[in-house]
């Protein structure tokens, strides 16, 4: 039993090293002698452990994947505005992930993503969670599911992805908390607007009422400055 705690011990130690390694240099620069040396065991013991490169980078993979979806499960009635903020928490908190994904995007030899189908997977039941949210009346009944994680995902990793671009536009390094604030309220603001309730029929032609209503009092105003500007022009000519 006290083995076991070990080699379980062991085996968190080199996927903790692990993911710094592939963080700071992808999974095709990432060497395991390197990943051994952070870790502080022999590199045996990676092979041991996981079977080959490949087999620690899908480990680490299907760890944070099974974490966040124990924490979707364990929040199923989160709303999607929450759930922006607290996945921009979560993206400032594990920087490694965001860079993971990166260096997958710069490998341009088209090789098949490692763990492809369980991430599927996992993607797939976040599209499930908010396909609920819309049938339960938490999202508006016209939003597409698929792109709306997109968007969350994209709203949640811009700014640490690009920080030179969030640097030049805000003046703000995206890891700085007065940074983060803002962004969190921005997060807020955009969610609340983009999932909000699509107005009821009943309120939507009241608008449309008071638009038209609107735009024939504006037309008299209009008719009554016309022969102003013609009597202004007359009297310039002559």
């Amino acid at each position: 039993m006290a083995q076991q705690r070990d080699l379980n011990r062991t085996r968190e130690r080199i996927m903790a090293a692990a993911q710094k390694e592939f963080a700071a240099s992808g999974f095709a620069g990432a060497r395991t002698d390197a990943i051994a040396r952070r870790a502080r065991v022999n590199e045996r013991m990676i092979f041991y452990c996981f079977d080959s490169k490949e087999g620690l980078y899908r480990a680490v993979l299907t760890q944070k994947m099974s974490n966040e979806a124990a924490l979707i499960e364990s929040t199923s009635d989160e709303d999607f505005t929450s759930s922006l903020v607290k996945g921009f928490a979560a993206s400032c908190a594990d920087l490694d992930a965001l860079r993971m994904w990166q260096w997958e995007a710069l490998d341009r030899r088209n090789r098949k993503l490692v763990a492809e189908e369980e991430r599927r997977t996992y993607i797939q039941a976040q599209v499930a969670h908010w396909r609920r949210a819309k049938a339960n009346g938490r999202l508006p009944p016209d939003v597409n599911e698929e792109l709306l994680l997109l968007a969350s995902v994209a709203l949640r990793a811009f700014p640490l992805a690009l920080p030179q671009a969030t640097s030049l536009i805000t003046g703000m390094d995206p890891l700085d908390p007065e940074f983060q604030r803002k962004w969190s309220a921005f997060l807020e603001w955009i969610g609340e607007r983009l999932c909000s309730r699509a107005p009821a029929s009943g309120d939507r032609l009241a608008r449309e009422k008071e638009g038209e209503s609107a735009g024939q009092n504006q037309a008299p105003i209009a008719t009554r400055q016309q022969p102003v500007v013609k009597r202004q022009r007359v009297k310039a000519v002559s």
